[in-house]
């Protein structure tokens, strides 16, 4: 089901206030492509959000783990689980993802299924990118760098786009290269240093 039709159908069943970890197994598999999309949305820019990429990328290298082995929905801690939502601000929330995702479809359409339907693939590169955003040190434009493959694996969950699923794990591959290149780039300038020191 398109993520869109899928939110629209949920929000019209909404008819009292619900606890995040209702709402959570009410998405369904779903949740876990949405969670990290939205999750994608903040790091889309180059400039750092400090003290954001750490509890993000801990919370996403989780989900990927649980898609990894095979959850169809994502578990979310106690504390968050229990979290109530009144139906008006689960009904905007709703709502906003709806049109966000209505206007994303456009673009997107179910292909390539062999790809998509791979969560353990799926769930490992959602891994790596969340110990990617773990790590509190700056990187040039390692923030839209991480954020682009991971938005794209979580639209491919939502709309079952293999050829999204397989530009995420694409990019998320290009991601690595590119950290593990600025790492080995900051290596050498340090023990440059380190040597030129008196």
């Amino acid at each position: 089901m398109a993520a869109a039709a899928h939110l629209r159908r949920l929000r019209e069943h909404l008819s009292g206030p619900v606890t995040l970890g209702e709402l959570s197994k009410r998405l369904g598999r779903e949740g876990i492509g949405l969670l990290a999309f939205l999750c994608a949305l903040p790091f889309l820019q180059p400039i750092p959000l400090a003290g954001l990429g750490t509890p993000l990328g801990l919370f996403l290298a989780a989900i990927g783990i649980q898609l990894a082995r095979g959850h169809e929905t994502p578990y979310l801690p106690r504390f968050a689980a229990d979290r109530r939502l009144e139906a008006a601000t689960a009904q905007r929330m709703l709502a906003a993802a709806e049109k966000l995702f209505g206007f994303m479809e456009r673009f997107t359409r179910p292909r390539w299924p062999a790809i998509v339907n791979s969560p353990r693939l799926i769930g490992s590169a959602i891994v790596v990118l969340g110990c990617i955003m773990i790590i509190p040190v700056f990187v040039p434009f390692g923030n839209p760098l991480t954020a682009v493959p991971l938005a794209l694996l979580g639209l491919a969950l939502l709309e079952g786009d293999g050829l999204l699923c397989a530009l995420g794990l694409a990019g998320t591959l290009g991601t690595m290269a590119y950290h593990a290149a600025f790492a080995e780039l900051a290596w050498r300038f340090l023990r440059h240093a380190a040597a030129k020191a008196p």
